[in-house]
């Protein structure tokens, strides 16, 4: 009843075996699939072949309002130090015949990106003193009766408010057409106000237009005694100010490169890191000029100030 024949033992074995010999083709079926779909990890020399990759973008370009944008292959080449990468290239990796990319999908984490370097540095065509720009003018605000005692509050105004208004003069090579979002300092003015600082967004185009304001004013209220049937009003000193001036925005490009070769190649400086298809090149090595684009604009900046009152009652 429990006795097993030679026969059906022998089948049992060699089934076994059969599984066993299976199993092992499967597992080391696995490294193979994922070297086809993840980069080679060597840095600073990751480097699958381009065939096992669609090459789509890897980072989407940035919303309206940001100070970066992606860098694309045509900025890259745009840029005054781009021949120096290219014979940086040849140097290390020889003169084979490759396609440059940038923000490649399979090489994830290396980013390349234009930034708007610092702050946007404006300068006043005339001289920084009010005397240059500034025409006084005098202005009336009348005041209302408060109170059965004779007392007159005038409510006024004073500080300063300005708009300025400019535009594009000269477009930078890189991130052309591109929107970026940067700070734009204005230098004090003697006797008129102290530097400040605004927000913009502006259009990397020629010819395109942006407008900034800003506003430091505060509210008085001057009481005066009055007379009965008296009319009361402030009398204040209002200067009108149009400053010609001009400024400039400095792109800066950052992050890196990939020099993919048609064969696989070495690093002439660096022989144990064997051999492969793309190589990265950092743009960062390049000095802030060599790796720079300038926006430049120009226009005229209104400005109205309001102070010195004087209140009469007649």
């Amino acid at each position: 009843m429990y006795g097993v024949s030679f026969k059906t033992l022998a089948l049992v074995i060699l089934g076994t075996l059969a599984i066993m010999s299976v199993q092992p083709m499967r597992v080391s079926a696995m490294p193979l699939i994922q070297q086809q779909n993840s980069p080679d990890v060597l840095h600073p020399h990751p480097s699958p072949h381009p065939k096992f990759f669609s090459g789509k973008t890897l980072i989407e370009r940035r919303d309206a309002g940001s100070n970066c944008r992606n860098l694309s292959v045509n900025d890259l080449k745009q840029l005054p130090g781009f021949n120096k990468l290219v014979q940086k290239a040849k140097h290390k990796h020889g003169k084979g015949k490759y396609t440059i990319k940038t923000n490649d999908d399979h090489f994830r984490g290396h980013s390349a990106l234009i930034c708007v370097n610092e702050p946007a540095k404006v300068t006043y065509n005339a001289g920084t003193t009010k005397s240059h720009y500034c025409q006084p003018t005098t202005a009336d605000t009348q005041g209302t009766l408060t109170g059965t005692n004779g007392t007159v509050a005038v409510t006024v105004l004073q500080g300063v408010q300005t708009t300025a208004q400019y535009t594009i003069s000269s477009a930078a090579s890189i991130g052309l057409s591109d929107m970026f979002q940067t700070q734009v300092g204005f230098p004090g003015i003697t006797d008129l106000f102290d530097f400040f600082t605004t927000s913009v967004t502006i259009t990397n185009t020629q010819t395109q237009s942006f407008m900034t304001q800003h506003t430091a004013q505060t509210t008085l209220t001057l009481t005066m005694a009055s007379v009965e049937g008296d009319k009361c009003e402030a009398k204040e000193v209002v200067q009108q100010c149009t400053i010609p001036s001009t400024g400039i925005i400095q792109l800066v490009a950052q992050g890196t490169a990939w020099w993919e070769y048609e064969s696989r190649t070495g690093d002439k400086d660096n022989k144990d890191a064997g051999k492969h298809y793309a190589w990265m090149l950092d743009i960062n090595e390049l000095s802030i000029p060599d790796r720079s684009g300038y926006i430049k604009f120009e226009g005229n900046m209104e400005v109205v100030t309001k102070g010195n009152y004087n209140g009469v009652c007649k």
